[in-house]
C-alpha cells in the first residue's frame, strides 16, 4: 500500500521525530538557569503568570523530545501546582526538569554536554566541578555569591599549578570562612598557585560561574559550597554567544570589584 504523499513531507515527519539532541539541551539548560520559585503567589493570590509560561515551555520541549512519561508526571504536577496556589507541585515540577536534562545528556554529543548530579553524591559532585577547573591552562574565574571556604579547601587544588584563580563573591553574601582559608593557601603557595578573591558590592552578582581562560563558561544552577548537597544539581555549558556576553560583564564586575585576598 502506497504511502499518501502528504505524509511523506518535512513537516509531516517532523511531527514524529525527537527534537534534535544538541538543541534539545540547550533548551533544557535554558529552563534549568531560568527556574522559576514555585510558591511565588501574584496579586491575585495565583500562580504568577511567568511561573506558568516556564512550565508551559518545560511541556513544549518534553513534547517536542517525545518523553511521554514525563509529560503525564508534569501535568499532573501542574495541576498540584494550579489547585494549591503554589503550595504543591514544585518540588515534582523540579523533579520532571532534571530527567529531561538527564535524558537531554545522555543523548546529546560528547561536546555539547555537561554535568549533571544526583542529591547527596558528594563525590559526583566533586568531580563535576573538578572537571572543569582542570581544563584551564592560564586563567580561572569563579564566580559566586554566595561562596566559602569550600571553594579553596575542596576543589581549587583540582585546577593546574600556575593556572591563575580569580574567585569573586558578593560582599552582601560571602562566607566569613572564604578569606581566611584564601590567606592560607596564599601563605602555602605564593605565586606558584596564583589566588586573589575579590568582592563585588551588595547584591550585584546573580551567576554562579566557572570561566575557563576567559572563553568558555560553565553554569552552576547552585553555590559551590552547596553543590548536590540537598538537592540536584548541574554544572552546564554555556553556548558560545551567551558565554561570550558573559565573560565580558564579569571581567567587568571583577575590574571594579574589590581585592580582600
Amino acid at each position: 500500500m502506497a504511502i499518501p504523499p502528504e505524509r511523506t513531507t518535512p513537516d509531516f515527519m517532523a511531527r514524529f521525530q525527537p527534537m534534535d539532541p544538541t538543541e534539545a539541551l540547550h533548551r533544557v539548560k535554558a529552563l534549568v538557569q531560568t527556574e522559576p520559585d514555585f510558591r511565588a503567589i501574584g496579586s491575585d493570590s495565583q500562580v504568577r503568570p511567568e511561573t506558568l509560561q516556564w512550565v508551559g515551555q518545560l511541556a513544549a520541549l518534553i513534547d517536542a523530545m517525545k518523553l511521554i512519561k514525563e509529560g503525564v508526571e508534569l501535568g499532573v504536577a501542574e495541576g498540584k501546582l494550579v489547585s494549591s496556589q503554589g503550595s504543591a507541585g514544585g518540588a515534582q515540577i523540579r523533579a520532571v526538569l532534571y530527567k529531561v536534562l538527564g535524558h537531554a545528556e545522555l543523548k546529546a554529543p560528547t561536546a555539547a554536554q555537561g554535568a549533571f548530579v544526583a542529591a547527596g553524591e558528594q563525590v559526583d559532585a566533586y568531580g563535576a566541578i573538578a572537571k572543569i577547573l582542570d581544563s584551564a591552562q592560564a586563567r580561572l574565574l569563579i564566580v559566586d555569591p554566595y561562596l566559602d571556604a569550600t571553594l579553596v579547601t575542596d576543589f581549587l587544588a583540582a585546577a593546574k599549578g600556575a593556572v591563575v584563580l580569580h574567585v569573586l563573591a558578593d560582599e552582601g553574601t560571602v562566607k566569613d570562612t572564604l578569606v581566611p582559608a584564601a590567606e592560607r593557601w596564599i601563605a602555602q603557595f605564593g605565586s606558584d598557585r596564583p589566588l586573589e578573591v575579590r568582592l563585588a558590592a551588595k547584591r550585584t552578582l546573580h551567576d554562579r560561574l566557572i570561566v575557563v581562560d576567559d572563553k568558555e563558561v560553565w553554569s552552576l544552577t547552585q553555590s559551590i559550597k552547596d553543590f548536590a548537597k540537598r538537592s540536584h544539581a548541574a554544572a552546564l555549558k554555556v553556548d558560545d554567544e551567551t558565554g561570550a556576553l558573559k565573560v565580558a560583564a564579569y571581567c567587568d564586575a571583577w575590574d571594579t570589584a574589590t581585592q580582600v585576598a
